[in-house]
This record gives C-alpha cells, sequence and structure tokens, in this order.
C-alpha cells in the first residue's frame, strides 16, 4: 500500500468554488476517498466572509469578516477548546451583525455557525476544529449538490499516518536539522519562523521556529508577539508529531516524504507542494523523490465556476451565496461542476440580474 499524504484542502469558514472540484479529483487521482485535513495555518487563510452583489452589469464584493478578527486559526486544536470555537463562531456572528446579508444568507450563514457549534459541543476531544467545520461545510455542499462524491478527511493528529511521518524523519538521511539548515542556505533565510504548528501542555496553539545557523529550534505562541521563546530539541519535535500535538509546515511534510521514499515505499502526495519535493530531493540525493506529486501546483483541483470582476482578476463562486440561491441554481452548479471536470478550467460566467440568474444562466447554456 503506499503513503498517500493528502493536504490539499484547508478548513474554511467559506468554501470556494474549488471545493467540489476537490472532491471529485481526491477520487480520481488516488482511487479512495480519504485523506488528511491540512490544518496548517495560514495568514488571513480560511477565515474570510465576502458576499458577491451584481449591481450595474458590475460585480462588488463585500467582505464581512476576515483576517482582522481572527488572522491565525487553531484548527488543529481539540473541538472541546471553548476559546478557538468561539474564535470561528464569532466570525459567523460578525456577518450576520453586517446589514448586507439577505434573509436567505443569513439563513445559511447560521445553519453553517450553528452546524459547527453543534459537532463540537457533541463530539469535544474527538474532533478537531478544523474537522468540526470541514464536516459542517461538506454537509452543506452536499446538500446543495448532492452529486458530490463522498470524502473523509481526517486531522494529522488523530490520524495513523503522523507515526509514518514521524519515523521518516527520525531517518532523514545526514540528520533532520543538518538537512533543514541546508535548506535554509540554499533560500538564504536565516529562520523558517513556521517550520510547524504545535500544542502547549497548556492547550496553547504554538509556532515552531528553525534557527539556521545555529539548527536551534524553538516555539513561541502562535499569536504573541513579544513572548520568550522556548527551546524545542529534535527528538521534542519527533514526540510532538507522534503524540498528536504537531502539524508539520511544507517543508517538513516533504522531507518526510522523500525519507520515506529512499525506503522503497511508494509515496503520492496530493496537494500543492510549492517545489519543495525538489529541494528535498536534491538535499537528500533522491532524484526520483521529484515523482512523489501527484499533480503540478494548483492542478489538483480548481474553481469550478467563477465571475468578471475587477479586469483581470475573476471571482470564484463560494458556499454560502450559492446554497442562498433557489434549488434551479444549485441544479445548475451540477451541470457547471461536470463541465469544469470534463474541461479541466473553470466555467466563466457572464453577469446576469443577480447571482441565482447567472448561475441559472451558466448552467442552461451547457443544458441546451
Amino acid at each position: 500500500m503506499p503513503l498517500d499524504h493528502t493536504d490539499a484542502w484547508h478548513p474554511t469558514v467559506n468554501p470556494s468554488a474549488r471545493m467540489p472540484i476537490h472532491h471529485h479529483r481526491h477520487h480520481a487521482v488516488l482511487g479512495h476517498g480519504h485523506g488528511i485535513l491540512n490544518e496548517t495555518p495560514r495568514r488571513r487563510g480560511g477565515t474570510t466572509l465576502r458576499l458577491p452583489r451584481i449591481h450595474d452589469g458590475r460585480l462588488h464584493v463585500l467582505q464581512l469578516a476576515g483576517p482582522e478578527h481572527l488572522a491565525f486559526a487553531p484548527w488543529w486544536l481539540p473541538a472541546s477548546d471553548t476559546v478557538s470555537v468561539q474564535a470561528i463562531r464569532g466570525l459567523y456572528d460578525t456577518a450576520l451583525d453586517h446589514p448586507a446579508p439577505t434573509r436567505r444568507e443569513r439563513t445559511v450563514l447560521a445553519h453553517l455557525r450553528d452546524d459547527f457549534t453543534a459537532r463540537c459541543t457533541r463530539t469535544g476531544d474527538r474532533l478537531t476544529v478544523g474537522e468540526a467545520l470541514w464536516q459542517a461545510a461538506d454537509t452543506l455542499h452536499r446538500a446543495v449538490v448532492p452529486t458530490l462524491p463522498e470524502l473523509t478527511l481526517t486531522s494529522l493528529t488523530r490520524s495513523p499516518v503522523r507515526h509514518i511521518l514521524t519515523g521518516a524523519l527520525a531517518q532523514v538521511p545526514g540528520g533532520l536539522l543538518p538537512a533543514l539548515q541546508g535548506w535554509a542556505r540554499q533560500e538564504q533565510q536565516p529562520m523558517f519562523p513556521l517550520l510547524a504548528v504545535a500544542t502547549s501542555p497548556h492547550g496553547i496553539p504554538l509556532r515552531v521556529r528553525l534557527h539556521a545557523r545555529t539548527g536551534r529550534l524553538d516555539t513561541t505562541p502562535l499569536t504573541a508577539g513579544s513572548a520568550r521563546p522556548t527551546p524545542l530539541t529534535e527528538d521534542g519535535l519527533l514526540a510532538l508529531l507522534e503524540a498528536g500535538r504537531l502539524i508539520p509546515g511544507a517543508r517538513l511534510t516533504a522531507l518526510a516524504e522523500t525519507a520515506q521514499h529512499l525506503t522503497g515505499q511508494r509515496v503520492r502526495h496530493f496537494g500543492n507542494a510549492y517545489g519543495h519535493h525538489r529541494t528535498a530531493a536534491r538535499l537528500l540525493e533522491a532524484p526520483t523523490a521529484t515523482a512523489i506529486p501527484c499533480c503540478p501546483d494548483d492542478q489538483d483541483s480548481w474553481h469550478y465556476a467563477d465571475l468578471p470582476y475587477e479586469n483581470p482578476t475573476r471571482y470564484p463562486l463560494h458556499l454560502i451565496e450559492l446554497a442562498a440561491c433557489d434549488p434551479a441554481a444549485h441544479r445548475a452548479a451540477s451541470a457547471l461542476i461536470d463541465t469544469a471536470l470534463l474541461r479541466g478550467e473553470p466555467v466563466h460566467l457572464e453577469l446576469k440580474g443577480d447571482l441565482g440568474e447567472t448561475v441559472r444562466s451558466g448552467g442552461a447554456r451547457l443544458l441546451r
């Protein structure tokens, strides 16, 4: 059996039109419906709520809540962590306090918020915050587009894949820290400030940093600007990963997958790799490891439909505004998904009177 490490989907408070394509591509590329939910926090990642509006033949996008309310989301913390749950719930509350959402949009926003909160309350430590949000969004998306394939994404903190990654990092040829130092020298970086994220014994989200010149690791609170760093050893990092209290960043993941590949194990990576497997292959003298990524970056999935916005950019559909449209628009979205999968690119919609009409019109053109 190959090691399939999938990190192509992040939790997000309003999934984009990429999500249905990701579902289909996951099955098509890997041949199964199980994977890892990418809970590595990204600045401005997954915490923005916007709504599109069509006025005077142009698209306008209103931001209701975003990174100014929550810069880094601690997706990997347990769903019993009330501070983290309230932070995500607060994004929906902020959006609902905004005067812009329509009645139907308010219904969808409240539904997502309440489903997420109920899953956290019901499951506690059996899910992470990211898993609870993923499941709530996936359930709503499946109600809107029933043709979506079934997909189960699990936090690395609870998946047995973490044991494989831990063992692989412990066997990096020449040692893990020297490999990371060599990587930093290649990129002329004095520090990797977000090598991984972790959880302290007191449940505080941490960032793991590498100081390139000395090879020293330390941790600081993820969101605190001036906290005193705590030293971390290589063994300590591996122990956190083994215990389900650490999420490796993209560089650590690439090193682990490359080291596993060197043992003769088949390794497949589904999701953006940012060129890291090429770097890891050079560092570990494993030229064939460049084949580990299943797809080039941004070809694992794509938006199934988008709208003309500020030339030359286009704005993708998102779940909340689609769910607030009528059932005819939902049926049209299924046709748009099928066409985007066939073409391998988004369907470019033409703006009509409102979003529902825009989606229905785009689907009708395809169904003729």
